[in-house]
């Protein structure tokens, strides 16, 4: 919405501007008897009744976050299922002991509201609904914790990204920190488009799926009931598929990347073992100097941590650059990693790169190596199914060397890289 169209919650009587919404399900007792907030902003300048909304709604957000805290809202919800059981099974006994006087003098407000909740004096499950920051929260205390920071960092910036779309974009959403069971497909749907104008298909995914993660966890630990609106959703047709595919680089451009004289010279091993591996920049950048193995003369890297299962695999090196890599570790420690620098900071460092030197087609990229090297091997004859245990396209079954010596099947992925190493340089 622009500046110029912006009236949320605005409403012009006569020369006045007033402050109107509907009171928010989780705020409904704070106002008892209304539907509707309003309040007269004394002004009919629609630029100052706009800094005057925001202070209003900012206000009643922050009574919103005062209301309910996560253990209220659990504590809550805990005690509405306990006694919806026992109202099932015992509908005669199953508010005997429960003395509502009593609670309230001992201040015991949740469980007063919990009981006149389930006896249908009063519904006030709407005050104690579970958002998605604290789903997000109960999933990092259970779960989330053994997850890397990277994944941790994801997924809370997705939820609090979803949340802020859908506060601005739908009207009966009453905080960014949106209740989950207030999520539908259409916002979900909507959500997708929106970021599929920015986004590759890919990263949508990615992105839904990270909120997705506490949907399903919220669903395990019976906190939420009903369908689940991030599933079976369509990203993108074929064509699109098509249009994202990456490109590898010509020749002249390939002069020009292995060429460059890098104020860091470990980024130009990195760029050769993208290459001449085919790896994944974050394969290559999780790979330490324990991963790096010997076997009957043959240098190779286990790769331990992939982006799928699939990706845990030994990669045999060109000769070459094995000894680089030997001559580079003689003086790392066993747990030091191999670049030293994070996944995330190479590949900016390299499409920076890449942008400013070779080329700014978004299509080519850090990427585009393993494309060239899986185009290489098939040109050079090299088996479907041998290339694929090289790069991890299906579970590989040789990540025993290092630790168990199979050296004829190494040999064997060697010469196939040995083949395809010879178109690499062409």
């Amino acid at each position: 919405m622009s500046k110029k169209t912006d009236t949320k919650y605005l409403k012009l009587r006569g020369n006045i501007w007033w402050y109107q919404r509907r009171v928010p399900k989780h705020l409904a007792s704070q106002f008892p008897d209304q539907t509707m907030i309003q309040v007269s902003l004394d002004t009919g300048d629609i630029r100052e009744a706009r800094k005057k909304r925001d202070v209003l709604s900012g206000q009643i957000e922050s009574k919103s976050l005062r209301q309910v805290n996560r253990s209220d809202s659990h504590k809550f919800r805990e005690l509405v299922r306990e006694m919806e059981r026992d109202k099932k099974h015992y509908p005669d006994e199953w508010d005997m002991g429960i003395y509502p006087e009593t609670l309230v003098q001992q201040g015991r407000k949740v469980e007063l509201e919990a009981y006149m909740t389930v006896n249908g004096e009063k519904d006030y499950s709407p005050k104690y609904r579970i958002t998605l920051t604290q789903g997000y929260k109960m999933w990092l205390e259970d779960i989330g914790h053994t997850k890397n920071a990277e994944h941790k960092q994801k997924v809370e910036k997705a939820i609090k990204e979803f949340g802020k779309y859908c506060f601005k974009h739908f009207g009966w959403i009453d905080s960014p920190d949106i209740a989950v069971e207030d999520i539908e497909r259409k916002m979900v749907y909507s959500y997708i488009k929106h970021l599929s104008k920015t986004y590759k298909k890919t990263t949508v995914q990615g992105t839904i799926s990270r909120i997705n993660t506490i949907w399903l966890y919220l669903k395990r630990v019976d906190e939420i009931t009903g369908e689940n609106p991030f599933q079976d959703h369509i990203y993108s047709s074929a064509e699109d598929d098509q249009i994202e595919k990456r490109e590898m680089f010509t020749p002249e451009e390939m002069k020009i990347i292995r060429e460059h004289k890098w104020e860091k010279q470990i980024y130009h091993l990195l760029v050769e073992l993208g290459i001449f591996t085919g790896c994944r920049i974050s394969e290559l950048c999780n790979v330490k100097k324990r991963h790096v193995v010997v076997d009957d003369g043959i240098v190779a890297l286990n790769i331990e941590k992939g982006k799928t299962k699939a990706a845990t695999r030994t990669v045999p090196l060109p000769d070459d650059i094995g000894q680089r890599v030997l001559e580079h570790i003689q003086k790392l420690e066993d747990e030091d990693y191999l670049i030293g620098i994070t996944s995330k900071t190479a590949s900016r460092t390299f499409s920076n790169f890449k942008t400013r030197y070779v080329s700014k087609s978004k299509t080519k990229g850090f990427h585009s190596f393993r494309h060239m090297y899986i185009t290489a091997m098939e040109r050079a004859g090299v088996p479907e199914n041998v290339t694929a245990q090289i790069v991890g396209h299906k579970r590989g079954n040789t990540m025993s060397y290092g630790y168990y010596s199979k050296g004829h099947e190494l040999k064997r992925l060697k010469g196939a890289i040995d083949k395809a190493v010879e178109y690499l340089m062409r």
